[in-house]
């Protein structure tokens, strides 16, 4: 303490005299705490307490309303579901600047590990030894076809049917081709797509021109310009799906926007409606 004993004991002898009552009981060898002290000193201690807490409140609230928030995700969740996310996060606090990255699995862990975001959403990542990674929900592969496919009377359809019609797939390297392609090697089979693309977008031009069949996780059929001609089928294989979730650095702390906007992400995927996400280390 900056403060010489004469004028702490000055201090002390001016607080007993205001509170009409003395709060140590001195001696030649020591100084204790009487009764009434010791209830006083445990009241100063709560208001102190309570005085830091709404500082640290104060504080925490001035940080939400500002800074800026960088995150990265997968096209698929990038078109369907944050536009409304940003939308309502910026509703509530406008003074924050929210930025988004869409990009591939590969770039986003990139990122993420590189300090360029702060978290990222999609497929569980590669890097698990520095990436940390909370399951959201699953996302079921679904069959697109047209509506007088063969395959288009069935209710579900078996994998194995699927793979005898040509299949237009998106590229090697997508987060939606990676999960496909791991779910086909667990039960020894392979994919040899006839058409492969980059975007989603050209996928159900294709299969409505009668170029083959597809199969994309259900929350990337949103993003195709859905048309009459076009059936969405479920597999019968429940195994086929990709985990989504949230992706950080392992140990490190997120700030107190992106922490906010976390919290939000977290609660609009989970009312997605699709099925709980399971655990896995798989890479995405």
């Amino acid at each position: 303490m900056s403060i010489t004993q004469p004028a702490l004991s000055a201090q002390i002898k001016a607080l007993e005299t205001r509170v009409g009552s003395p709060l140590f009981l001195r001696t030649t060898r020591r100084v204790q705490l009487t009764a009434e002290g010791q209830r006083f000193i445990a009241r100063a201690r709560r208001l102190l307490e309570d005085f830091d807490s709404a500082i640290g409140e104060i504080r925490q609230g001035a940080l939400l309303e500002r800074g800026t928030i960088a995150f990265s995700c997968i096209p698929t969740i990038a078109a369907t579901a944050f536009p409304w996310i940003i939308r309502e996060f910026l509703l509530k606090h406008p003074g924050v600047k929210v930025s988004m990255t869409d990009d591939t699995t590969t770039a986003m862990e990139r990122r993420i590990l590189a300090g360029e975001v702060e978290f990222g959403v999609g497929g569980a990542p590669g890097w698990r030894e520095a990436l940390e990674f909370s399951p959201l929900l699953e996302d079921p592969f679904v069959l697109v076809c047209r509506r007088d496919h063969p395959l288009a009377r069935k209710a579900t359809v078996p994998m194995r049917e699927v793979l005898n019609y040509p299949v237009i797939s998106l590229a090697v390297g997508s987060n939606v081709r990676n999960n496909l392609t791991q779910c086909l090697e667990a039960e020894g089979l392979t994919l040899t797509p006839a058409y492969e693309l980059i975007h989603h977008h050209p996928v159900g031009a294709m299969v409505e021109a009668g170029l083959g069949v597809s199969l994309l996780p259900s929350i990337a059929c949103d993003m195709l310009h859905k048309t009459s001609a076009l059936r969405f089928l479920p597999l019968a294989e429940k195994r086929y799906s990709r985990a989504i979730g949230l992706i950080t650095r392992r140990g490190v702390a997120l700030s107190a926007p992106a922490q906010r906007f976390y919290d939000l992400v977290v609660k609009s995927m989970a009312a997605r409606g699709k099925r709980p996400a399971k655990r896995r280390g798989t890479r995405g």
